[in-house]
């Protein structure tokens, strides 16, 4: 634990995580809510992994969301979403508490909301240069086009870019077709920990998972207590809802650039 208390790189302290969440401790817990607002926003984001990835944790940590100590913005969208995997009800009413149902949209909403973007991307123009800033902040951490991104999920550069209505509908519904390469695993160990990502390697002895920050994890075999596909994707829904109509013509100029 002395690896996270400030002293040592963030290199070092993002490896001291990563190795202190294979642990069930609740000492581990108490010290990273302890180091918790000491932490760099990156190491913020890792600890809330940790801490969510395993239900006791993760009720301690939604404790102090409850008290007011964090706001409820702090935890991700994608966090969220970890938290709905354990299937814990005090940790579901807590969640509902403060970010209301977390759940996939119904084909009314994912229709609603596909026309009212096209409306705003028909109200004007984009930017390409902005639209590029944007791919980099929301899109390139999984997705590559061109030179940029990474390769988590579907290469860009090759998708049928210059239709619209298929990007659209990719975007805001990407549950409708989830090519088996990028199926998303949820993986449950012996001792609770849940971890979900894409299954990129697999032997007799263990899996290995590549999770949305582009970090593998590999797990025993004797170490897994249940392991399935999972028909949500990785990729969220709500990707555009946070941009203006401006950003998101110009995440569409970008996108749609030949």
């Amino acid at each position: 634990m002395k690896l996270v208390n400030g002293s040592e790189t963030p290199a070092i302290q993002l490896a001291a995580l990563n190795l202190l969440s294979r642990f069930s401790d609740e000492q581990i817990t108490k010290r990273l809510l302890v180091q918790y607002a000491k932490m760099d926003a990156r190491l913020r984001s890792q600890t809330r992994d940790v801490l969510l990835g395993r239900a006791d944790s993760a009720f301690a940590f939604l404790q102090e969301i409850e008290r007011g100590t964090y706001p409820p913005d702090e935890v991700s969208a994608g966090q969220l979403r970890q938290v709905a995997f354990h299937n814990d009800e005090r940790l579901n009413a807590m969640v509902r508490k403060h970010w209301g149902n977390i759940r996939a949209g119904t084909p009314e909403e994912k229709l609603a909301e596909i026309r009212r973007i096209s409306n705003d991307l028909r109200a004007g123009s984009g930017n390409v240069a902005h639209g590029k800033l944007l791919f980099e902040q929301q899109c390139a951490t999984c997705h590559k086009l061109f030179d940029d991104g990474k390769e988590i999920g579907p290469d860009l550069t090759k998708a049928n870019r210059q239709d619209q209505s298929y990007l659209l509908v990719s975007i805001v519904d990407p549950n409708t077709q989830i090519r088996k390469e990028y199926l998303n695993y949820v993986l449950v160990t012996v001792n609770g920990r849940v971890l979900n990502g894409l299954l990129v390697e697999e032997s007799p002895a263990s899996v290995t998972l590549l999770n949305a920050k582009n970090e593998r994890t590999t797990v025993g075999r004797e170490d897994i207590e249940e392991l399935k596909a999972s028909p949500v994707s990785l990729m969220p829904e709500d990707l555009l809802k946070k941009l203006t109509p401006q950003q998101v013509r110009d995440l569409f100029q970008y996108l749609q650039q030949k």
